[in-house]
């Protein structure tokens, strides 16, 4: 009996280790999904930092942009001014030193974060200087740009490589333009330096964090760079930019973002990479990623924490379980120890029975386990008592014949068990021992009972001679084995349940994970707060202690945005904790502690056990930010609507603007043409023809204006002028209209008026006019008047009034493109709505400002400020005689020969209308090609001077003056062009042209220009 039970208990174990295998595997799973929800949330989490750090650094990258754009743009117009000075006084005769020098200072006032302007001639010798850079007649011909721009006429702008100072001894970058002859060869260059430290003073505005990084780069090199710390440090000029920031510095793109370890100091940074302006200079901003990651690091350990928590409790948990069945292993083990000391006990009995057959009959005899011997043929030899009482067998019954048959022959399922897969004869077969655990013997009366028996060979001579079989019946093992096994799944139903309680405990962590991304709190049944994060108690301004137990409603969501009491029946949280489903709300205010609100969106999450609401996780985040954005969005969008349809109404308004004189000068074209009979009323429809066209002029002149003012490219000159004579000229343009509409014009220029000054006549005279011209058109009755004075170094202006007059709303429009007053103002009096906006830039870059009073009906006043430059003794050159001449005579230009090269046969018509009216001799060409054809058939003395068009068919006006310079090179040549823009003036320059006339040509302006030319040509 004992033998039996140990038997069947020592098939335990494996089926413990199966068990326990299941148990740590199912606990496996469950701590990766945990750990899996917590790599997804810290992961999303970092990408969200470092999206925000992205938007960040193309922020800054646009601030400093405009910044640095804002500040070469300075350089390069006082670059051009100097230019310009230089080329007009060696046009004029001669650079006078004195007067460079002073207009160089006045000129670098402007610019006070350079180290000076410098003028260098075409051998690379520094020649004038302003007076505290004491470098004169030192020479940069040897500096790549001195040598770029000596070589390449359309070179623009040229910026150095950053270079140590030989005088300042510091670390800077030049910016040069380059200076023509007015033949158009090279003629030297001027430049200024920036020190480098100038630009690491602007970066150093920016707060980029501890190891932020902001550089300035060009197409190879390093020119400035700043951070807070920087243990490495990099230098000047150094040349190791990461992979790819040196893929995009050869790219040819203005921006782009991208993440990399700096090629300077080693640190991974976010960058964003700029282009400044159409500069070769290239900005790169960067937020290091231990800076913008460090309160995901703070958060990301949080949860992580958390996680591991729940990690911990699970594996202690399944490690209690595994040691109860590890102690329930060692007591079984330890009676299979006892099982197999039993055995082997059996077995020595066995060899002690074949050596001596009487001795082991009185043993077969004893012995409690059925014992039955065969023979080769597996006839029955021998059989114990306790065999034949399990078989029913009488004594002596059995002896002889087939024991399979007789105890062996069919199986549980009623088949028939074959000879030669039973264990008796295969170990006759082969001599092998056999143990089988779980069998059927058949009783004699048709029953059949389990066993469990082994089978030995027996040997004689060295050769199978039969076999014993020893068998017992398991029939109490098998119920004790049923006893065991209700008792295992007894304790498999206590393992489930202590299962079920991991479980929910993981659906509780899956929800807090599932919730956390930012504020984070938990609530029971009754809205009363069971744990809330960190995130949470820094947004809403509690300590975890002072809200734990609270109702949350009651302590943070108490009132509507209008301050009025939230009732907690009509909350959404309330209503999903009550019916257990979802919410997401992204409109409500959240109240801090100290009272302010806080726009929020939240997610709420109700926890269920068994089909009942235990409670909810809410997870909300700040919407300030976001929807703040979206605020600035919303204006940014009715701004841009507002610019649409104030582009619309100029477009319909320039329509009307230019209609309308257009239609004059055709009208009063058909009037004069029906009445050239009659000279009165034909000179009468040229009167209005010529007024027509000059205001159309004026519609175009503004659109021209404008469009330099937007492209950044509107120059003011600084030479001398006659403040009288500017003020006198504006008012003598609108005397007449002020006459017809019966207005008082009053001019006041007190006696301590300056007579003169360096600034730009044409320009102060455009602004002057300009507002004289709207005080006429809006005043219908009463006076207007302009002023002139001298406060310190300050000229002010003032025109005034006494007309319509505007209200605050229509001030704050007043000085933008597009927009006069309002539409009314458009439709009553006209206008392009141009002429404020360009005026006010005008006054901008000659360093002044511009200010209104006005009051509905009773008028307005403008007032304009600018800087009083004091002008020096002018150089007068003395014209030829021949030249003073034709200026008093009534035909100036008589005796000169001029060939005309133009394409338009009105055009033709017109200038030889002008010329030959003035005295000239005229040769008419119709392209550039007819034009060198003359100049090589008639020799160089053929013409004093030819006028060129620029644009022709077959040849045009450049290359035909380049071919007629080869041929002739002191024939002076003068450009004409419908372009009224610097750059086709300087494309003439570089052509070789002496000079440069728009059209349409005034014949004043064409007689004065020639004279100016030949006079010089003739000194």
């Amino acid at each position: 009996m004992r033998m039996t039970t140990v038997a069947h208990m020592a098939t335990s174990p494996g089926k413990f280790r199966s068990f326990v295998r299941l148990l740590w595997a199912g606990t496996l799973l469950v701590n990766l999904f945990v750990i899996g929800m917590v790599a997804l949330v810290v992961e999303k989490n970092r990408a969200r930092e470092a999206l925000q750090a992205a938007v960040l650094t193309e922020n800054y990258s646009r601030i400093l942009e405009e910044d640095l754009a804002g500040f070469i743009s300075k350089i390069d117009m006082t670059l051009l001014t100097v230019s310009e000075e230089v080329a007009r006084q060696t046009a004029a005769g001669g650079i006078n030193g004195k007067a460079l020098e002073a207009f160089l200072s006045r000129q670098d006032s402007h610019i006070p974060e350079a180290l000076g302007l410098r003028v260098v001639d075409a051998r690379g010798i520094i020649r004038y200087a302003v007076n505290d850079v004491k470098v004169h007649n030192a020479s940069i011909a040897d500096r790549p740009q001195f040598i770029r721009l000596r070589d390449d006429p359309a070179a623009g702008l040229v910026v150095s490589k950053p270079v140590l100072g030989r005088a300042a001894q510091k670390w800077m970058i030049t910016l040069g333009r380059r200076i023509n002859n007015p033949d158009g060869s090279f003629g030297g260059d001027v430049h200024v330096a920036v020190a480098v430290e100038q630009f690491i003073n602007m970066f150093s505005k920016i707060d980029l964090g501890a190891s932020g990084n902001i550089g300035l780069w060009d197409k190879n090199s390093l020119i400035a760079r700043y951070t807070k710390v920087d243990t490495r440090g990099a230098s000047v000029g150094a040349t190791t930019p990461s992979a790819t920031l040196r893929e995009l510095l050869g790219s040819g793109q203005h921006a782009a973002a991208y993440h990399a370890r700096s090629g300077v100091d080693g640190v991974t940074r976010s960058f964003y990479f700029r282009q400044v302006a159409h500069h070769p200079l290239y900005l790169v901003v960067g937020l290091a990623d231990e800076d913008y990651l460090a309160q995901w690091r703070s958060d990301s350990l949080l949860i992580a924490g958390l996680a591991g928590l729940f990690v911990v409790a699970t594996l202690f948990s399944s490690l209690i379980i595994s040691r109860g069945w590890k102690r329930r292993e060692a007591n079984l083990e330890a009676l299979r120890r006892q099982e197999t000391e039993y055995t082997a006990r059996l077995e020595r009995s066995n060899q002690e029975a074949e050596s001596a057959r009487r001795q082991s009959q009185m043993i077969l005899d004893s012995a409690g386990e059925g014992i039955c011997g065969v023979d080769l043929a597996g006839q029955v030899v021998f059989v114990n008592p306790a065999a034949r009482a399990m078989f029913g067998w009488k004594e002596d019954e059995g002896i002889g014949e087939d024991l399979h048959a007789l105890t062996h022959h069919h199986q549980a399922d009623g088949g028939v068990y074959p000879h030669e897969h039973c264990a008796i004869y295969r170990t006759l077969g082969d001599g092998a021992r056999r143990q089988v655990h779980d069998d059927l013997y058949w009783r004699k009366d048709g029953s059949c009972f389990p066993v469990e028996f082994m089978v030995t060979a027996m040997e004689q001579e060295g050769r199978v001679s039969g076999a014993v079989n020893v068998f017992r019946d398991i029939t109490e093992r098998k119920q004790i084995d049923a006893e065991l096994l209700q008792h295992r799944l007894h304790l498999e139903d206590l393992v489930q349940q202590r299962t079920a309680a991991l479980l929910e405990t993981e659906a509780r962590a899956s929800h807090i994970l599932e919730s956390s991304a930012d504020g984070l709190y938990g609530v029971d049944a009754n809205g009363l707060i069971t744990f809330i994060n960190p995130a949470a108690c820094a947004l809403l301004g509690y300590a975890a202690e002072q809200a734990i137990g609270r109702a949350a409603h009651t302590l943070f969501h108490y009132a509507m945005p209008d301050g009025s009491p939230y009732p907690a029946t009509e909350c959404p949280s309330h209503g999903a904790l009550q019916c257990g489903r979802e919410v997401r709300v992204d409109t409500e205010l959240y109240w801090h502690a100290d009272g302010h609100g806080i726009p929020v969106m939240y997610a709420i999450h109700p926890m269920t056990q068994n089909g009942k609401v235990t409670g909810a996780v809410t997870s909300f985040v700040d919407m300030t930010g976001p929807r703040a954005v979206a605020q600035a969005r919303e204006q940014a969008l009715i701004a841009a609507e507002n610019l649409v349809r104030l582009r619309s109404e100029f477009l319909a308004n320039m329509s009307h603007e230019i209609r309308t004189p257009l239609n004059g000068v055709l009208g009063f074209a058909n009037i004069g043409l029906r009445n050239s009979q009659d000279g009165e009323k034909a000179r009468s429809a040229f009167t209005k023809i010529l007024n027509s066209g000059t205001q159309l002029l004026g519609v175009i002149n503004d659109i021209l204006d404008f469009s330099k003012v937007e492209a950044g490219k509107l120059s003011i000159e600084h030479v001398e002028i006659q403040l009288a004579e500017v003020v006198e000229h504006a008012v003598e343009v609108v005397r007449e209209r002020a006459r017809c509409k019966g207005l008082a014009l009053r001019v006041e220029l007190p006696p301590d008026l300056p007579r003169t000054c360096i600034g730009d006549p044409l320009r102060l005279g455009q602004v002057l006019l300009n507002l004289l011209s709207n005080a006429v058109k809006f005043t219908e009755v009463g006076q207007v008047s302009v002023t002139a004075a001298c406060h310190g170094d300050r000229l002010v202006f003032r025109v005034a009034d006494t007309g319509v007059g505007m209200n605050a709303q229509q001030l704050g429009l007043l000085f933008n493109p597009f927009q006069q007053a309002d539409g009314s103002t458009t439709r009553r009096f006209g206008g392009t709505g141009l002429g404020l906006a360009i005026s006010k830039r005008i006054l901008q870059l000659m360093g002044g400002d511009i200010n209104v009073e006005s009051q509905p009906g009773l008028g307005s006043a403008f007032e304009f400020q600018l800087p009083y430059v004091q002008a020096s003794n002018p150089v007068l050159v003395a014209l030829p005689r021949q030249a003073e001449g034709r200026i008093v005579g009534e035909k100036p230009l008589a005796g000169l020969s001029i060939l005309v090269a133009e394409d338009d046969a009105i055009n033709q018509m017109i200038m030889e209308e002008i010329l030959t009216e003035n005295g000239a001799r005229v040769v008419l060409v119709g392209n550039g090609l007819e034009a060198v054809d003359w100049i090589t058939q008639d020799g160089a003395e053929a013409f004093d001077i030819v006028l060129m068009d620029l644009q022709m068919p077959v040849m045009d006006g450049f290359e035909a003056t380049r071919r007629i310079l080869a041929l002739a090179p002191a024939l002076p040549i003068i450009g004409q062009t419908a372009h009224a823009f610097k750059e086709e003036k300087e494309k003439c320059f570089a052509a070789g042209m002496v000079g440069h006339i728009a059209k349409p040509i005034d014949p004043d302006a064409l007689v004065a220009l020639l004279l100016a030319h030949l006079s010089a040509q003739a000194s």
